[in-house]
């Protein structure tokens, strides 16, 4: 008897507790569709920008790599139309102007009629102003002023025979002048004679000249930039030398003014160290005579200078020496 109980009683608890399942399971329901409870939280959005401004913005919509501000696809407001211009009521309206009536038609194509054209409207005449009383003017009489008939026209016959006498005597000279002779035109061979005899002068002339580049000797020129040795020590020997007589006979006017200075000798020097007359030329000035002259005295008295080799001719005729000189009064002469 009381197993059956016990039976009974778990029955009992196993329907209570499905039927409470099932009234839960009923009352508990999900919507998908239904919207969230929780409140959405505060978020900016983020882009990317192409240009950047210096102008910083003080509310920024996005966050960007870099400022940004203006440049987007928002048009500008339109301004505004001004307002038109207020007319007062006591000032007139223009009137309107006439049209222009359609020019007449020379020719009617159809037999239709043709429509005629409105008449324009003639705006209201204005009354017009009356006219002011005008005052004629009183005529005055003046008494006729007596005109010598007589001597004008004595005047005028004189006058008329003076033009016909200078007249004739322009003519008669011009009748009488002698015609200018026309040169007459040149025929086509005096042309061609012409034209030879001027190509063989010009032919002459620089026969000359080429003979005359052709006799002028060849020169090597070198100066202090030359790097050769045979003929970098050539024109070292001849410097010492140079120097050597410049120092021995250095000009007493120059100590005595104390007068420095520096010059550009161009020397001509011959294979067998000889100089020609015209071999030393002055290529620029110190600006003192007295120096100009010492130095083409000093290498005129070096001379005749060591034989010139041939590996430093070269096939020239001459050597040419550039080279600066300079006179101190302390230091003597030295090249540079």
């Amino acid at each position: 008897m009381a197993q059956a109980d016990n039976n009974d009683c778990l029955i009992w608890m196993l329907l209570l507790s499905v039927l409470l399942h099932v009234i839960i399971v009923l009352n508990v329901s999900f919507n998908v569709f239904s919207p969230p409870t929780n409140a959405p939280e505060n978020t900016l959005d983020i882009t990317l920008v192409k240009q950047q401004t210096l102008d910083q913005p003080e509310q920024a919509d996005f966050l960007a790599q870099a400022n940004n501000l203006g440049g987007g696809i928002q048009e500008k407001p339109e301004p505004e139309p001004e307002p038109l211009p207020l007319v007062p009521v006591d000032r007139p309206l223009p009137e309107p102007e006439p049209e222009a009536s359609p020019p007449a038609v020379l020719e009617q194509v159809s037999d239709s009629p043709i429509p005629e054209a409105p008449t324009p409207i003639e705006p209201a005449a204005e009354p017009a102003p009356e006219p002011e009383p005008v005052v004629e003017p009183k005529p005055v009489v003046t008494p006729p002023a007596e005109t010598p008939t007589v001597a004008s026209e004595k005047i005028t016959t004189d006058s008329a025979s003076e033009q016909v006498e200078s007249v004739d005597a322009a003519s008669a000279a011009h009748d009488n002048a002698v015609p200018e002779s026309v040169p007459p035109r040149p025929s086509a061979q005096e042309l061609i004679a012409r034209a030879k005899t001027n190509i063989d002068d010009l032919q002459n002339q620089l026969a000359k000249n080429s003979n005359v580049l052709s006799n002028k000797p060849k020169k090597r020129r070198i100066s202090a930039a030359t790097k050769e040795f045979t003929a970098a020590a050539y024109m070292r020997a001849w410097e010492r030398k140079v120097e050597r007589l410049g120092n021995m006979n250095y000009p007493q006017a120059a100590r005595d003014q104390n007068i420095n200075g520096s010059l550009m000798l161009s020397v001509d020097i011959r294979p067998d160290g000889s100089v020609p007359a015209d071999g030393i030329v002055v290529s620029r000035s110190s600006g003192h005579q007295v120096l100009d002259e010492a130095a083409i005295k000093i290498v005129r008295m070096g001379a005749p200078y060591a034989n010139i080799p041939d590996d430093v001719l070269k096939g020239n005729d001459m050597l040419t020496i550039i080279r600066t000189w300079k006179f101190e009064t302390q230091r003597g002469l030295s090249a540079r």
